[in-house]
């Protein structure tokens, strides 16, 4: 029996778990997260504007691990490092030997040399940052409406918020925050001027290398929404109340969010093998760490090349999974004594949430979609991803609960 080890429960080492138990082979599979759960990060804008609750963004590891069937285990630890001349991963709590491993460990908020910047931003990489977010951010609102009497005297004084980067994550969490503060001024009758929030973007463009059409469409809805939009300037300094731009000009700052980028995670570093600038795992084709028959790098750690074009595919939720499909199709090859089929992951499209029930989206660049049927379109995107999960977890579950209760 081979010992397959995963580190990290996102989207890609779900991914693979899922595909792999699918084929009936004989093998271990070991899933080890420092967390407990699997967090649909991507949804997270729901989550933060009060549509959604912290049950709709996660799913147990533990139940789901159970429901994928008798060859897959979740371990909760955090992984130091691996011992590849033993073929060992070793955690804070056990070590284990492996005979393929899987490198699943996705990437965090880059956070640029920027004076103040860390200290003073919050970011929605991961939920704790995201539960972070969501509550100073509902705790200045509540400022705002207890010092609603100085609106009158104070006429500029409104609650302002910066998020810094264009891309994805920046246009959905600057629209989903304007929609969901103006809905939610407007229910309470409060009568200051409410919500100002500026977009920054060092590109001059929002969402570089997006299709005309999405950046159109997500430009105009967030005018709508008045969301203030600079771009082809740099944040060069933050401080507790302002931020500023290279050109000199300052920015009232009741609250930052960054979403300026992302970079491998802190583990991959520490395993000594080949990586970009952007701490990603150099791999080949097959998803083949550099140097190593039996370790693959999927998901986001890994600097995944398109071999028709030479460029490196951009890190989504989508190529995360269609990554870790592809690995456990690889590693079922090899024990079968077959020879690997090269397998591409294909960017099959987007959609963009653009605050309420409206987005944009694009499918291979030709089929165009936005407004409601848009925000559908995503909605049911999500849920094909998640039902199926939750699903096997609920199995999981029911199947634990008669082994605690000894059925």
């Amino acid at each position: 029996m081979k010992k397959i080890v995963v580190i990290g429960g996102g989207y890609g080492g779900v991914s693979f778990a899922k595909k792999i138990a699918k084929y009936n082979l004989d093998i271990e599979v070991y899933l080890i997260d420092k967390n407990p759960y699997h967090f649909l990060q991507p949804e997270v804008y729901n989550f933060i504007a009060n549509k959604y609750l912290i049950s709709d963004v996660i799913i147990d590891l533990s139940t789901l691990a159970q429901g994928l069937g008798k060859t897959v285990y979740f371990f909760k630890d955090k992984v130091i490092k691996v011992d590849f001349d033993n073929n060992t991963v070793l955690g804070e709590k056990f070590g284990i030997q492996y005979d393929y491993l899987v490198i699943a460990v996705g990437s965090r908020t880059f956070f640029p040399p920027i004076e103040g910047l860390r200290k003073h931003s919050s970011g929605v990489k991961t939920l704790s940052r995201s539960l972070d977010f969501k509550q100073k951010f509902e705790q200045k609102i509540l400022k705002k409406i207890q010092e609603e009497d100085k609106c009158y005297i104070e006429k500029d004084k409104q609650f302002n918020i910066v998020v810094g980067g264009a891309g994805l994550a920046g246009v959905e969490i600057a629209a989903e925050m304007a929609f969901y503060a103006r809905t939610f001024f407007e229910k309470i009758g409060f009568l200051c001027e409410g919500l100002s929030i500026t977009l920054i973007e060092a590109a001059d463009t929002i969402l570089p290398g997006q299709h005309p059409y999405v950046l159109e469409v997500a430009y105009n809805r967030l005018k709508s929404l008045g969301v203030d939009i600079i771009t082809g300037k740099k944040i060069v300094m933050v401080s507790p109340d302002k931020v500023y731009l290279e050109d000199g000009t300052e920015i009232k700052l009741d609250f930052l969010i960054w979403t300026g980028g992302i970079i491998g995670s802190t583990l991959i570093p520490r395993l000594g093998i080949k990586m970009n600038k952007k701490n990603q795992a150099v791999v080949d084709k097959y998803f083949r760490v550099e140097g190593f028959d039996n370790v693959f790098a999927i998901g986001d750690c890994a600097q995944i090349i398109d071999p028709d074009t030479g460029k490196i595919i951009p890190p989504t939720a989508q190529i995360a999974i269609q990554s870790g499909e592809i690995v456990a199709g690889y590693i079922k090859s090899i024990l079968k004594g077959e020879p690997l089929k090269f397998k591409k992951p294909e960017f099959k499209g987007m959609v963009s949430a653009l605050g309420g029930k409206y987005g944009v989206g694009m499918v291979k660049n030709s089929f165009k979609v936005k407004g409601y049927p848009a925000y559908i379109f995503k909605e049911l995107v999500f849920k094909h991803y998640k039902i199926p999960l939750k699903v096997i977890s609920k199995k999981g579950y029911r199947e634990l609960m008669k082994i605690y209760e000894g059925v």
